[in-house]
């Protein structure tokens, strides 16, 4: 029906320090599904099991399923860690759901998260 995973990634607000975050992939549905709330339940899910994290984060074209659950839009600039320099990424959009661990976040300052192979957020 519906499905989603993480992997473990640091995200960093500046100034501050990496936030151990649960990076939510593949949120999908079975096409002939859509619609019918399961997508919600697996990331209602999703938010329980990743209760541990200092931070929840996710890449998405569809925010409005996001923003009903609690996920915000981190409205600062986005980079990528590389060991050279920040990459600035302007064209991602991240949303971040605040955990019982989350400390208090400025949704506007700069966030850069390390570089990894394939999607970088």
């Amino acid at each position: 029906m519906s499905h989603a995973c993480w992997v473990t990634s640091w995200l960093q607000p500046v100034p501050g320090r990496p936030l151990r975050t649960a990076y939510v992939e593949a949120v999908a549905t079975a096409p002939g599904l859509r619609g019918r709330g399961y997508a919600s339940a697996v990331m209602r899910r999703i938010a329980a099991e990743i209760a541990g994290y200092e931070l929840g984060a996710l890449s998405t074209a569809r925010a409005s399923l996001y923003r009903r659950l609690g996920w915000e839009r981190w409205c600062g600039p986005l980079a990528i860690r590389t060991d050279e320099a920040p990459m600035p990424t302007p064209r991602d959009e991240v949303m971040v759901l605040h955990l019982p661990q989350t400390p208090e976040l400025d949704l506007d300052v700069p966030m850069s998260a390390e570089w990894r192979e394939g999607e970088l957020w």
